[in-house]
């Protein structure tokens, strides 16, 4: 089974994230603008719930973005 990952491209972002114990799989260079990381973690609902908190939203179990 192939592990799902989620990319953050903040650093902000990524840094609360790993305080709150989200799992960080690797970094790479972001290919549009070479100065900058994009953050790569497991995508897990633990990750989408705390995504959902700290950018203030209510999270909805099981939706999974589309209408």
């Amino acid at each position: 089974m192939e592990k799902r990952l989620k990319n953050i491209y903040k650093k902000s972002l990524f840094v609360e994230l790993v305080k709150l114990g989200n799992d960080f799989h690797h970094s790479m260079r972001n290919r549009y603008n070479p100065k900058y990381q994009v953050y790569v973690m497991g995508d897990t609902p633990k990750l989408r719930r705390d995504l959902v908190q700290l950018s203030g939203q209510t999270y909805i179990e099981g939706y999974n973005g589309e209408l």
